[in-house]
């Protein structure tokens, strides 16, 4: 027959174990937490900045993973889809995007193609307009009382350079904003030829 002692004993032992778990447990999820909480940060924290530097890093867990692929990259999930990729195989995305727009005003002197529709004579003048990183080359022909404008060629050549440095983190001494001895902190700029690039380099968790 088992004694009250006995008993009691292994009861304790039980309730240790329990106790010796929950403690393991509670403090594993409390470094979870902490670390998911600081990475939602910095993702934040990146996400503001990219409209200053024009970089941003994000390290998305699988299921933001999944929702960047299917609310704000549509397009690459069909591209992933259609070439047989598994979002769960992928490991980093970096996106680049760039905005070129050229407003400059040129003029070419088509006096040429002017005399020919007078004279009704069939002519045509090649035309090559080059500025920075785009070229475009085309021809305009007048022919049988048409004037045609033909684009032969388009080119646009960029090159982009991303860098990492840090820097020091300004602050201030006596109402003097100063950099001097500041914490040092990373950042990071772009740049380019032509136009503007941002990019966004996406990370899964591990």
């Amino acid at each position: 027959m088992i004694s009250f002692k006995l008993l009691g004993d292994n009861i304790k032992h039980v309730l240790i174990i329990v106790l010796v778990v929950a403690v393991v447990w509670f403090y594993k999820d409390y470094t979870f937490q902490k670390s998911e909480n600081l990475r939602q940060t910095e993702n934040a924290s990146q996400l503001r900045k990219s409209e200053t530097l024009l970089f941003t890093t994000q390290i998305l867990n699988e299921k933001e993973m999944n929702d960047y692929l299917k609310y704000q990259n549509s397009d690459l999930k069909k591209k992933l889809d259609n070439a047989g990729i598994k979002a769960s195989r992928i490991e980093s995305i970096v996106s680049n995007s760039y905005k070129y727009q050229d407003t400059t005003k040129r003029e070419t002197d088509l006096s040429r193609i002017v005399e020919a529709v007078r004279n009704n004579t069939p002519t045509s003048q090649e035309v090559i307009d080059t500025l920075n990183c785009w070229t475009t080359k085309g021809i305009i022909t007048y022919e049988n009382n048409k004037l045609k404008w033909r684009v032969l060629d388009r080119q646009f050549n960029n090159k982009s350079d991303g860098v990492l440095y840090w820097e020091r983190r300004q602050w201030k001494f006596l109402g003097i904003k100063t950099r001097l001895f500041g914490k040092k902190e990373f950042t990071s700029q772009n740049f380019d030829d032509c136009g503007e690039s941002r990019i966004m380099k996406i990370e899964k968790k591990k």
